[in-house]
C-alpha cells in the first residue's frame, strides 16, 4: 500500500474525513464536506497493474467469489450475461445518442466494443493492460491502443458517446478524469459510466455485523470493499463528481450483480439473492449506471 500521498478527498480536496471501518489492509474513510467514500492507504500503480494481469490471466484476488468474474470477458455470445448487460447499456444510451464515433476508457478484452460495433457505433477503446488489449485486437479485430487516457485525449479527438464502464472507482483523479472526457465529447455527445453504488445493501448487513462485533468481524465488508476500488460512489456523489467536470446527469439509475458471474456456493448463492431481493424493495442496489453530457453552462 503507498501512505505517501496526502490524505485528502479525491472529490473535493477535503482534509475533514472521518473513520467508517478498519479493515485487514486499509481504512474506509468518509469526506465530511461531500460525503465520498474511499479507501486508505491506497495501492500503488504498480500493485494495481500486477493485479489486474492476474485477474485477467488467472482470475486470481483477494475475493475469491470473483475469480470467474472477468472469464466472461472473452467471447461475444449472446448468453453471455455481460453481452446481456451491455446490450441493455447501449439501448439507454441509444436513447440519447445514434450510433456514431465511440471511445471506451479501459476497454479492456474489448467485448463491449465488439458488441457496439455490431450495433453499428464506429470503435475505438484505450487501456492500459496489454494482455486485455492485445485479445481485443487478435480476437475482435478492434481500434484499440495501450496508455493512459488523460494522455489520449490531448490528441483532440472528439466522440459522440464515451464509455467507462468500472473505470471511475479506480481512479486516483475522478475530476480531471471527467474532464478529460468532457473535453473529448463532440457537441451533443454523451457519456455512459457504470459503477459500485456505496449505498447497497452488503454494505448494510456487513456493517451490522462489524459494528455488533466492535469491529472484530470484518469479512463480510472485505467482499465489498477491495483494493482495486479507491472510490465507493452514492448516487449523490457521481452525480456531484460530474458536474465538478461540467457534466450534467440525464440518467442514473440502480442495479444488482449478475451473481451469474459470481464464483459461489449454492449457500451463499442463496443468501445473495435473498439479499438482492431486498435490496429491490429498499432501493439498496450494489451497482449505478448513469448517463451525463455537456451541461448547459459546462463550457469546453
Amino acid at each position: 500500500m503507498s501512505g505517501t500521498e496526502p490524505r485528502i478527498c479525491p472529490l473535493c480536496s477535503g482534509s475533514e474525513l472521518r473513520p467508517k471501518y478498519a479493515l485487514t489492509r486499509f481504512s474506509v474513510l468518509a469526506c465530511r464536506g461531500c460525503d465520498l467514500v474511499f479507501l486508505w492507504p491506497r495501492p500503488s500503480s504498480e500493485e494495481i497493474r500486477e493485479l489486474f494481469e492476474q485477474l485477467y490471466t488467472s482470475g486470481e484476488g483477494s475475493v475469491p467469489e470473483l475469480k470467474t468474474y472477468y472469464s466472461f470477458c472473452y467471447e461475444d455470445a449472446p448468453d453471455n450475461p455481460l453481452v446481456e448487460v451491455y446490450e441493455t447499456w447501449l439501448d439507454r444510451i441509444e436513447e440519447h445518442r445514434p450510433p456514431g464515433k465511440l471511445l471506451d476508457v479501459g476497454c479492456g478484452t474489448g467485448l463491449f466494443l465488439a458488441v457496439a460495433r455490431r450495433r453499428g457505433w464506429e470503435t475505438f477503446g484505450i487501456d492500459e493492460s496489454e494482455e486485455a488489449t492485445s485479445h481485443a485486437r487478435q480476437h475482435f479485430g478492434l481500434d484499440v491502443r495501450i496508455g493512459e487516457f488523460s494522455q489520449f485525449a490531448e490528441e483532440g479527438l472528439e466522440f459522440d458517446a464515451i464509455t467507462g464502464w468500472d473505470i471511475i472507482e479506480h481512479s486516483r483523479d475522478p475530476v480531471p478524469l471527467l474532464k478529460a472526457v468532457h473535453k473529448s465529447l463532440a457537441p451533443g455527445g454523451v457519456l455512459g459510466v457504470s459503477c459500485p453504488n456505496q449505498r447497497n445493501i452488503i454494505d448494510l448487513v456487513a456493517r451490522s455485523i462489524y459494528t455488533l462485533t466492535a469491529g472484530r468481524v470484518t469479512g463480510p465488508l472485505e467482499k465489498f470493499y477491495i483494493e482495486q476500488h479507491f472510490i465507493y460512489f452514492t448516487p449523490d456523489t457521481l452525480a456531484d463528481a460530474l458536474a465538478r467536470a461540467g457534466l450534467a446527469t440525464i440518467c442514473m439509475e440502480r442495479e444488482l450483480t449478475d451473481l451469474r458471474r459470481l464464483n459461489l456456493s449454492p449457500a451463499m448463492r442463496l443468501v445473495l439473492e435473498s439479499m438482492f431481493a431486498g435490496a429491490r424493495i429498499m432501493g439498496l442496489e450494489n451497482r449505478l449506471f448513469a448517463i451525463a453530457r455537456v451541461a448547459e453552462n459546462g463550457a469546453r
